[in-house]
């Protein structure tokens, strides 16, 4: 499952606002666009299952990899 929290981390981090996210998002080199609503929605665990496509552009943007973005369960 994403992990809203380290999404945010990893925005915060960089210094961008939930806005720049949904700028940088509407290149076309994305092929999708992750407007500031929604990324707040992926921060607060509002939205549970984002396209493979939006957490690709997502890691891609935040700098980090694919499973630095999933929450890991312990067992």
């Amino acid at each position: 499952m994403l992990n809203g929290n380290k999404i945010r981390e990893f925005r915060l981090s960089l210094g961008y606002t939930a806005k720049d996210i949904e700028v940088l998002t509407q290149d076309q080199k994305y092929g999708t666009c992750i407007s500031k609503s929604y990324l707040e929605e992926l921060e607060r665990g509002d939205k549970k299952n984002p396209s493979f496509q939006k957490v690709v552009v997502l890691a891609s943007i935040l700098g980090c990899k694919l499973d630095e973005l999933i929450t890991s369960y312990e067992h």
